[in-house]
């Protein structure tokens, strides 16, 4: 069994994803992730995989499936402390924990908001006119099109690539090279909420097409690895999670929003 599902993993990271031409419209700070399909999750078993030493709970990135999804932009950037403050301040809603006084600390500017719970997240996406992505989305547009790759630019990683392994904190968004589609900070930086409920298993049972999610669960989906991870926690299909009620410090979010027929 475990041979076979090398081979299926094997030839599936071989084929390339099918993606429909992009929407003819346009919309500042954000990139356009083409309908299409894509193989999501953790295409390699690694020796721990097959002894049975990696814990059952760190193989919910397998089995690697394909999935299609339809055209979304998305955030090029994480969402910055100066964009939350703007939010803040136009609705009144409650400030991450280490603003002192509610008010926005000098020079992180341009950090990536961070100490902010799952409804915060979706809160400013909503404010927004957007919504958090799903965790499939998230993936989809890690990505940049490639397949089977372990990290947005490809398969090994340098300190030049992203900010990880580093006790030093987040960095000013946009520092890094984006991926292909020319999304910031995918990897590393802040880690990011998604729409999702987790469940270990839902891999094994995922819709083909748009999957959503789980209906419910005590967890929300966290992706992207954050500055104090190692490379293990910033690839692609890592997955993480979190009660949505909590807060880090290593922790942020983008949003997205679909595409509509006449933004075609």
């Amino acid at each position: 069994m475990k041979f076979r599902t090398a081979l299926l993993a094997a030839a599936l990271a071989a084929t390339l994803p099918a993606e429909e031409p992009p929407p003819s419209k346009k919309i500042p700070g954000m990139a356009v992730v083409p309908a299409g399909e894509f193989l999501m999750g953790r295409t390699r078993e690694t020796p721990d995989d097959k002894t049975g030493m990696r814990p059952l709970i760190l193989r919910d990135d397998r089995p690697p499936h394909r999935v299609h999804l339809n055209a979304f932009y998305m955030d090029t950037h994480e969402v910055s402390h100066e964009a939350y403050a703007k939010f803040v301040k136009a609705t009144g809603h409650r400030t991450p924990y280490h603003w002192l006084k509610g008010q926005l600390p000098q020079g992180k500017e341009k950090l990536p908001v961070y100490n902010v719970d799952w409804h915060d997240a979706a809160a400013y996406c909503g404010w927004a006119g957007k919504r958090l992505p799903t965790e499939a989305e998230w993936e989809k547009a890690a990505r940049g099109g490639m397949e089977g790759k372990d990290f947005p630019w490809g398969d090994n990683v340098a300190t030049g690539d992203a900010r990880f392994n580093t006790a030093d904190g987040a960095a000013p968004i946009g520092q890094y090279k984006p991926n292909a589609y020319g999304l910031f900070d995918m990897a590393g930086n802040a880690a990011e909420w998604c729409a999702d409920w987790f469940d270990r298993t839902y891999y094994e049972n995922s819709p083909e097409r748009n999957p959503p999610g789980p209906m419910e669960g005590k967890y929300k989906m966290v992706r992207g690895g954050a500055w104090a991870d190692g490379p293990r926690r910033i690839t692609v299909f890592f997955r993480n999670w979190i009660r949505p009620n909590q807060t880090t410090p290593n922790l942020g979010f983008r949003c997205v929003l679909e595409v509509k027929p006449e933004d075609r």
